[in-house]
C-alpha cells in the first residue's frame, strides 16, 4: 500500500489557468484543448484526430463527445461538452491504476444576458463534494452562483475521495461550466486475526480503546473570542472531532459541539482543513464541512 505520504502528495491534482481564454468574442469558431497525464489517443466525435494533446481553435460550436485512450494501459473514458464561438474549451484527463482511482474536469462556457456580471455551474462526480472557492467554503456540489470575473481557485473536498484543486478563468459575460469527477482514496485493509494455538489460547488478550467524551459546550456569556476565529456548524452526530492532524483518518484528540468558536491558527490551516486551540495551549484539526472561519 502507498504511505500515506504519497496520499498527501496525490490529493493536489494537475490544475492550470485553461479557462477562460477567449480566443475573439465575435468569432463564431470556437477552441477545443484535450490533455491528460499520460499520453492519450483521442476521439472527436466519432473520428480520430491524434494523440494527447491536442488543440484546435476553428471547430464549429455545438455538441462533442471526446473519447481519449491511454496508451499505456488502455484505459478509455468518454465525455460530452458544449464549445462556444469565440471561448477555448478544455478537457484533462487522469489515468490512475484503476478508473475509479482516476479524475478528471471539463472547463466550458455559456453566454450570459448581462454582459456585466459572471457565473460558474459546477456539477460533479461523487455529488455533494464540498466547494470551497478561493480558500473560502461555499456550500456543496451541484452549485450555480454569480461569481466575481477573473482568475479562481476551485477546491472541492468529499468523504472517501481525494481533494481536487482546479483553477479556472471566468471572463465578463460568460457562465463558466465546471464538470469534474474525483478519485477514490486508497483502502487500508484491516488485517487478518491470528489465530492463537491452544497453548497460547489460555491468556485472553484485552484491548483497550479510550473513550473520547464531547468537551462541555461553551457559556453564552465566553462566545465572545477575537477575530478570526472558527465557529463549529450543526453536524449529523450532535459534535465534531478534533483530529490530529489534517487527515479523516488521523487520531482523534476531542469532540467540539456546534456553536462554540475556538481561536485558528491560519499558517497551519487548509481549504478543507482548519486548525483550531480546543483546549489551553492543545491544537487539532476539524474539517471546513462543519465549521466556518469568521473574519
Amino acid at each position: 500500500m502507498k504511505t500515506n505520504y504519497f496520499k498527501l502528495i496525490a490529493v493536489f491534482t494537475l490544475s492550470i489557468f485553461l479557462a477562460g481564454c477567449n480566443l475573439n468574442p465575435f468569432a463564431k469558431k470556437a477552441g477545443l484543448q484535450v490533455t491528460a497525464s499520460s499520453e492519450s489517443n483521442v476521439i472527436v466525435n466519432g473520428q480520430s484526430v491524434g494523440k494527447t494533446p491536442y488543440y484546435i481553435n476553428n471547430e464549429k460550436a455545438g455538441s462533442y463527445t471526446i473519447q481519449m485512450t491511454a496508451v499505456d494501459s488502455g484505459q478509455t473514458w468518454e465525455t460530452k461538452v458544449e464549445l462556444l464561438g469565440g471561448t477555448l474549451t478544455t478537457v484533462h484527463r487522469v489515468f490512475g491504476e484503476t478508473p475509479d482511482k482516476s479524475h478528471s474536469f471539463s472547463l466550458s462556457f455559456e453566454k450570459l444576458s448581462n454582459k456585466k456580471v459572471a457565473a460558474v455551474n459546477i456539477v460533479s462526480i461523487p455529488t455533494s463534494a464540498t466547494i470551497s472557492i478561493d480558500g473560502k467554503p461555499n456550500d456543496f456540489t451541484p452549485r450555480s452562483l454569480d461569481i466575481e470575473p477573473g482568475a479562481h481557485v476551485f477546491t472541492f473536498t468529499a468523504p472517501g475521495y481525494q481533494d481536487k484543486i482546479v483553477n479556472a478563468s471566468v471572463p465578463t459575460g460568460y457562465r463558466l461550466v465546471l464538470n469534474f469527477t474525483m478519485a477514490a482514496m486508497d483502502i487500508t485493509p484491516t488485517p487478518t486475526p491470528t489465530i492463537a494455538t491452544p497453548s497460547a489460547a489460555l491468556v485472553t488478550p484485552t484491548t483497550t480503546k479510550t473513550a473520547i467524551t464531547p468537551l462541555p459546550k461553551q457559556a453564552t456569556s465566553s462566545a465572545a473570542i477575537a477575530k478570526p476565529y472558527v465557529e463549529i456548524l450543526s453536524t449529523p452526530t450532535g459534535f465534531l472531532r478534533v483530529r490530529e492532524s489534517a487527515l479523516a483518518g488521523s487520531t482523534e484528540l476531542a469532540q467540539v459541539n456546534p456553536g462554540d468558536r475556538f481561536p485558528y491558527k491560519l499558517e497551519s490551516s487548509t481549504a478543507s482543513w482548519y486548525q483550531i486551540e480546543y483546549s489551553t495551549g492543545k491544537w487539532g484539526f476539524v474539517s471546513s464541512t462543519y465549521a466556518k472561519l469568521v473574519q
